[in-house]
């Protein structure tokens, strides 16, 4: 038996953050038990709407760049949704890219547990409003020509955001585009690659890759010269950071996004998934790939770091202040 809040929040999702229509077709992906039990509630929900419906049980993946097997990549494409709760969600591969490319409006539901939807407590209300508020803030972002991010653990960064735009990222589905249901959102930015400098203190949450993801128990430090690495400092934390990019491209040591978490309806607990990417006033940074957000970075991988209760200036204005939004 489904408890109330639960089919509540698959209602969000099918009713308000994908608005399924008769007759589409809807793919469900996952890789576990527990999340085939949430799959399979939206899944009879999407049919309860008059979708044709089919889920998938896929083989874990290991990185969030490895790609499905050749046959659910192509019925990926195929079909007018598809909705992933899986590991790495597949964002980061060819085979979401080429499913968005054909038009299929793809839903990912990231880093959370049945549990962890039971307790959302979110109406289409504050998805709106969640929306509104993001939207300001890409716009905010567009507008400027420097960002400059500090923190309470010490982070202090400035980099250039001349040319390059806002982009939001939000729980609602559109053709052709990804998005995270149901409460994920944020206003991520790439800035000039060349252009970081300082240095960035991560004490949230690290994701981006199998055995590196979770809360940061040692808060360490990341130094950036010239939009690149130069030098990693602290604990047992900074050593899986340095030890992971080790092993990957050198690309990987780019910052490549500056991503303002979104949405204010959220507690500020962290869960240490990438569910804590959303909740408003804290700020992530991304290493690697950015060119999916308007950068040049193409690296194959793309890691996010958490750096919380922060303060943000555009242009010397604040935007967030000691980890309260300020628009």
């Amino acid at each position: 038996m489904y408890s109330f809040e639960l089919i509540q929040i698959a209602k969000l999702i099918t009713d308000v953050c994908l608005e399924i229509a008769p007759g589409e077709n809807v793919l469900c992906i996952t890789d576990g038990e527990e999340k085939m039990d949430v799959i399979t509630l939206i899944a009879a929900e999407c049919k309860m709407r008059g979708a044709e419906t089919a889920v998938i049980l896929l083989e874990p993946r290991k990185q969030h760049y490895h790609e499905p097997p050749r046959s659910i990549a192509h019925a990926m494409r195929e079909a007018d949704v598809v909705i992933t709760m899986a590991y790495g969600e597949l964002m980061h591969t060819k085979a979401r890219k080429e499913a968005c490319a054909a038009g299929v409006k793809y839903a990912a539901i990231g880093g959370v547990t049945k549990e962890y939807l039971i307790k959302l407590n979110l109406t289409r209300e504050d998805l709106i409003e969640v929306r509104a508020l993001t939207e300001r803030i890409a716009q905010r972002l567009t507008a400027a020509s420097t960002a400059r991010l500090t923190t309470q653990a010490g982070t202090d960064l400035s980099m250039s955001l001349e040319g390059r735009n806002g982009v939001t990222l939000l729980p609602f589905g559109q053709r052709g585009t990804f998005c995270m249901v149901p409460a994920y959102a944020e206003a991520p930015c790439a800035p000039i690659e060349d252009s970081v400098e300082g240095v960035a203190v991560i004490d949230g949450t690290m994701v981006g890759a199998a055995n590196f993801e979770g809360l940061v128990e040692e808060p360490f430090e990341v130094h950036f010269k010239k939009g690149r690495i130069v030098r990693i400092s602290g604990g047992k934390d900074a050593r899986r950071l340095e030890s992971l990019l080790n092993t990957l491209e050198e690309e990987a040591k780019t910052f490549a996004e500056l991503g303002v978490n979104s949405n204010h309806k959220l507690p500020k607990r962290l869960v240490g998934t990438r569910a804590d990417n959303a909740i408003a006033g804290h700020v992530h940074i991304g290493l690697g790939r950015n060119d999916h957000i308007g950068g040049k970075s193409v690296a194959e991988t793309h890691l996010d770091l958490l750096l919380t209760w922060a303060t943000l200036l555009l242009d010397g204005k604040p935007i967030l202040e000691n980890g309260n939004l300020k628009i």
